[in-house]
């Protein structure tokens, strides 16, 4: 009973933040992916953090804003950088200084986080969000070798025709 209670809080409050997010997303979206793809990942990403964290309503609610920012700062970052689909492979010293920027901005954010949710769930954060995007990569993988864009064989070596 307390695990369908907590699932049940879970999918409420990753329902409201997905009613404030996608309102202030929809009115920065510009020539991104279409629409539903990234949200839907988002909206994963905020179920699965709520959940594993065990965010209260209260505490979800100091904590999506100062997260949002993160993820934002962390997007800018990337696109700034130029790293991505499409980009020439990055240089050592370009790739370094990416990494260390990375660095830079979750320290600076670690201690904001700490002060809504603690040390020990800022340490869980990152992990997680490790974990999530460990999981992302396997889905993307599965479907690969499953869809309409198969990857090589398992053996290696050109594609079945």
């Amino acid at each position: 009973m307390k695990r369908v209670k907590r699932n049940l809080k879970t999918i409420m409050l990753a329902l409201g933040l997905l009613l404030s997010v996608g309102s202030a997303t929809a009115q920065g979206r510009g020539d991104g992916p279409p629409p539903g793809g990234m949200d839907k990942i988002e909206s994963l990403r905020i179920a699965f953090i709520s959940e594993r964290l065990d965010l209260t309503p209260e505490v979800a609610q100091k904590f999506w804003p100062v997260y949002n920012q993160y993820v934002a700062e962390f997007k800018a970052l990337r696109e700034s950088s130029g790293f991505g689909p499409g980009k020439p492979e990055p240089t050592a010293d370009e790739a370094l200084e990416f990494e260390q920027k990375k660095l830079d901005l979750k320290k600076k954010y670690k201690t904001q986080f700490e002060a809504v949710i603690g040390k020990d769930k800022v340490n869980m954060l990152y992990r997680l969000e490790e974990e999530f995007r460990q999981k992302l990569r396997e889905l993307h993988d599965q479907r690969r070798g499953q869809g309409g864009h198969p990857g090589p064989p398992p053996g290696g070596g050109p594609p079945p025709r």
